[in-house]
């Protein structure tokens, strides 16, 4: 008897799961309001940014506290390219993705000179000058920011709808293109250099360039969901864009749910909007019952909910853990 057959139920178990959260995604606007839509629009990217920061922390091992850099960047590149050349925004998407990415492959030869805690806020260093940096220019829109012009004329309901779609794909690569990256090779490599840069050295593997790949791809990450939550909006600014609660927002969530995981930044993202839909209109009262829920659950659930509730299951179904063979 091998390990196979058990990892081949998995795979299936995977894959179907896939299917139906595609079809599921896929019905969705046909089902729900417009005003949902955009409410599911806001969870999706929030999701997607939770999870781009998940990935750099828990599976590429850089602690970033300025994943708000992409987030601002990929939103003004499709605002700015779209309101000077009248492209379509959602067919800029993929660029943004290359731009934020190009941008962190730009900052990361500095940056990677740092470590730790330096290295951490060297980030949201960077994101405060790019922030008062576009407040100053007025081509950039100055502190007012811009609009988006090309919805203009577009049908709302068909924007909301392709709004919906972008922010689905980036919600489904943020779970299953995240659990075949880890599976891959390369995700093999960053779990090593994450756990053991000496280690991972020692057989072979480019630690540099390994982290590098890792820090590119989340940037890229981080700044198509940025453009796609702020074309819902229709309007871009940097004190919004470039704000550091955002970090805030996806700290909560990672730590909520779990770092490292998949399902962690699931459950974290559910938790997050049930908690702003009970008490966000009890103001800082909102704010100071999100940082107890943090500090409680690093007190005494320092894995996450995902790490308590996953041994009780006795079941993970996006494990990346390779079973060794067994001889018959």
């Amino acid at each position: 008897m091998t390990a196979t057959k058990p990892m081949q139920t998995r795979l299936g178990l995977v894959l179907t799961f896939a299917l139906c959260c595609f079809l599921a995604l896929a019905a969705m606007p046909m089902l729900v309001s417009e005003g949902n839509l955009r409410l599911m629009i806001e969870i999706l990217t929030v999701f997607a940014f939770a999870q781009s920061w998940n990935f750099l922390a828990g599976y590429v091992g850089l602690m970033s506290f300025g994943q708000q850099l992409f987030i601002g960047l990929g939103a003004y590149f499709v605002f700015l390219v779209s309101d000077k050349t009248g492209i379509n925004p959602f067919l800029l998407l993929p660029l943004a993705f290359l731009f934020c990415g190009a941008a962190a492959a730009l900052v990361s030869p500095f940056v990677f000179r740092l470590r730790d805690a330096y290295f951490a806020i060297s980030i949201w260093v960077i994101a405060e000058v790019v922030r008062l940096f576009i407040s100053q220019k007025d081509w950039l829109g100055s502190v007012s920011g811009l609009p988006l012009v090309a919805t203009r004329e577009m049908d709302r309901t068909l924007v909301a709808v392709s709004n919906f779609y972008a922010a689905a794909i980036l919600a489904f690569l943020g779970v299953f293109g995240l659990y075949w990256l880890s599976r891959s090779r390369l995700g093999l490599a960053l779990a090593a250099v994450r756990d053991d840069e000496g280690t991972a050295a020692a057989v072979g593997i480019n630690v540099w360039w390994t982290r590098f790949f890792g820090f590119v791809l989340a940037g890229g990450f981080a700044g198509v969901a940025g453009a796609t939550y702020y074309m819902s909006v229709f309007h871009v600014e940097p004190g919004g864009a470039f704000d550091a609660n955002w970090m805030v927002v996806m700290l909560f969530i990672v730590i909520i749910g779990g770092v490292g995981t998949i399902e962690g930044p699931i459950i974290g993202t559910t938790i997050y909007f049930l908690l702003r839909a009970w008490f966000s209109g009890t103001g800082n009262l909102y704010l100071m019952l999100l940082g107890a829920a943090a500090v409680m659950t690093m007190l005494f659930a320092s894995k996450g909910l995902w790490g308590v509730v996953q041994p009780r299951l006795g079941f993970d179904l996006f494990s990346t853990r390779r079973l060794p063979r067994q001889r018959p």
